[in-house]
């Protein structure tokens, strides 16, 4: 089993601490053959920064693969989209339970108002998560 989640991409920058990838980010439908009359292609072009100090090892226009722990990788996914799912959830509960009981509008405005505070946590503390999630070259 591969630990490793893996990109091929284009180094497009490089400065004196770090690296940056384009990166082209598909489905599966955008590898399907019948992709041009299914209409639901999904591909994104997304730019990766690699911290390194191996530069001159790199140009721009190399065609690298950047590569990511599978554990960070759910890790994110437990950030970004379960944990705030949770923070929905709960508060939905909790609100329509004991405070507002009869008004579903202010519960979902008070759902929706805890899932932003959530996100606005996870803002403030993007530069101690950046430091647990990092890329690296192949």
């Amino acid at each position: 089993m591969n630990d490793k989640i893996e990109h091929k991409g284009t180094i497009t920058e490089i400065t004196n601490n770090k690296i940056v990838v384009r990166i082209i980010s598909s489905s599966m439908c955008s590898s399907c053959h019948a992709r041009g009359v299914c209409g639901s292609l999904d591909s994104k072009e997304k730019n990766i920064e690699v911290k390194t100090t191996y530069n001159s090892r790199y140009r721009i226009g190399d065609e690298v693969t950047v590569c990511l722990e599978q554990k960070m990788g759910y890790k994110a996914v437990l950030i970004g989209f379960f944990l705030p799912f949770i923070v929905l959830f709960i508060t939905a509960f909790l609100f329509n339970k004991f405070i507002f009981t009869t008004n579903e509008v202010l519960t979902a405005l008070s759902s929706l108002l805890a899932v932003a505070i959530y996100y606005f946590i996870i803002y403030r503390l993007r530069n101690k998560i950046d430091k647990e999630f990092y890329f690296q070259i192949k």
